[in-house]
């Protein structure tokens, strides 16, 4: 006999939502809540409504020091589920430095290419180091 499992959700707060999403800037105080403390990178999905406010946040993908391997499938999952309007991604440089390798902007433009097949927009692709400092690729979409 095969086993059954059965899914749930939890809900935990990591902080105060901000009303709308107008700037990569904007994405900043969720973000360092989500990153706080790691060793590794960490890949992050912010869900959005159709006015930009952030419906959902989770962590999609833990990875080594240097990379983490993603299924871009995975990304969507939760803004399918919850119907969000658009996505932006963010992950974090260990290094602390926020300059896009090149497995980062492949990622982006495959991300890109699955949001359009399932009509749901890619706003941005974040990426944040230390103090402060984060890279946004500006308009995905």
């Amino acid at each position: 006999m095969s086993p059954v499992y059965a899914y749930t959700f939890t809900r935990h707060r990591i902080g105060e939502v901000f009303a709308t999403v107008r700037q990569p800037l904007d994405t900043l105080p969720v973000l360092e809540r989500l990153f706080a403390g790691r060793e590794s990178e960490a890949l992050a999905v912010l869900l959005l409504n159709t006015k930009n406010a952030v419906i959902g946040a989770e962590i999609v993908y833990t990875g080594n020091v240097s990379a983490s391997l993603v299924r871009v499938g995975e990304l969507y999952r939760s803004a399918v589920r919850l119907n969000a309007s658009s996505v932006i991604l963010a992950h974090n440089h260990p290094s602390g430095d926020p300059t896009p390798s090149p497995d980062d902007l492949h990622l982006t433009a495959e991300a890109l290419a699955a949001g359009r097949l399932l009509d749901i927009d890619l706003l941005d692709h974040v990426i944040v180091g230390e103090d402060g400092r984060y890279r946004a690729s500006g308009s995905a979409g």
